[in-house]
């Protein structure tokens, strides 16, 4: 168990490297749940520059449009080196660390130093991956080091047959290996229909540990008129699949999905539901230093800040830092649910998936 007493905010977190449990308590001065930290609990490092699945269309062939817009943009890997200087500040302060970027991370040169130093600062990593041409050395390295992987599931069903190979090998290596193996599905309009199929039917692939629904954002190749609304009664009735049954693996979703968790579930404890952590407990460093909010801005560079000269600290205190968190504290200042979605996505206002016009409070 590691504990880490954040002194500005005035509370404990309680972490399990074990298998990933956090506690957080309330601010011991407000007695509230705690909005922020004065350091990022999580770190979305992406260290890939390059994408090899891209070169195939493994994503888009599944209708999941590259938030990163991998197939044109194409930059070094990060260097063991600019690695190391994140690490270095982060030792007692980040308890887990996810390895991303434009590209696979088990495809990185060095892909277990970076799980090996990790490790021995005592921070947990995980990684999202394609599983394109997984072998049988980084499913090893992932159990060795990782606290779990999760496969981006590019796969359909087709008279009953998968038509990404890659997909299930890699999740069936993963899971001979003995690695905490789950899926992250993007839903939207293309995606959602299978997995209401695949949930019906329990079609997910045996052994699992969870599925990850995330929710499909217009950033990089992604476009609008292909996220999921309010009105889909598609939505609507996955969630009820998910309040209504037990499956053999556990469920979630990103925090850009609490907005319609909390309009259409009726089962789920909203204390167990969190907001969007961007800037309050995370942040997102790309390939070549630059350091931002939220990975979904990587492409547009809102609120982009250079780490180079500066350290996380002074990133994390910076005006541009700032200027997003204060656009956070005005968005729905009137909502009946705000304290727990916290004003929904500081990005891309459209993908919060709520009726605003029925939870809001009148005004007087």
């Amino acid at each position: 168990m590691i504990v880490y007493k954040d002194k500005k905010y005035q509370f404990y977190e309680y972490f399990n490297e074990q298998n990933g449990f956090l506690f957080r308590s309330d601010s011991l001065q407000s007695n509230k749940n705690p909005i922020m930290r004065s350091f990022p609990e999580l770190l979305d490092i992406g260290i890939m520059g390059t994408c090899l699945a891209s070169k195939y269309n493994i994503c888009k062939n599944f209708g999941v449009d590259c938030y990163q817009k991998a197939k044109i943009l194409k930059r070094p890997n990060m260097n063991y080196y600019d690695y190391k200087k994140i690490i270095d500040q982060c030792k007692g302060k980040v308890f887990q660390i996810a390895l991303g970027g434009a590209g696979d991370p088990n495809k990185h040169e060095l892909f277990k130093e970076i799980l090996k130093i990790t490790r021995e600062n005592m921070i947990i990593p995980n990684y999202t991956t394609s599983g394109y041409l997984l072998t049988d050395l980084e499913a090893e390295l992932t159990k060795i080091y990782c606290g779990a992987v999760a496969v981006s599931f590019y796969s359909n069903l087709s008279n009953n047959k998968e038509t990404n190979p890659h997909t299930i090998k890699a999740i069936n290596l993963f899971l001979e290996h003995g690695c905490t193996t789950n899926i992250h599905y993007v839903l939207s309009k293309d995606t959602i229909s299978e997995a209401i199929f695949r949930l019906k039917n329990n079609l997910f692939p045996q052994g699992i540990n969870a599925v990850i629904f995330l929710l499909y954002k217009p950033s990089g190749f992604g476009i609008l008129n292909k996220t999921l609304s309010y009105n889909d009664l598609e939505l609507k009735e996955l969630i009820d699949i998910i309040d209504k049954t037990h499956f053999n693996f556990d469920v979630g979703f990103d925090t850009c999905f609490t907005p319609a968790l909390l309009s259409y579930s009726n089962t789920i404890d909203f204390s167990s539901i969190d907001f969007c952590e961007a800037a309050r407990f995370s942040m997102y460093i790309d390939c070549e230093l630059n350091a931002y909010p939220c990975s979904f801005d990587s492409t547009e560079r809102k609120f982009c800040i250079s780490l180079k000269g500066k350290t996380i600290s002074e990133v994390w205190t910076s005006d541009q830092f700032n200027q997003f968190r204060k656009k956070q504290e005005t968005n729905c200042m009137s909502c009946i649910k705000r304290e727990y979605c916290l004003g929904g996505c500081n990005l891309y206002p459209s993908i919060d998936i709520c009726n605003k016009k029925i939870i809001r409070l009148r005004s007087h």
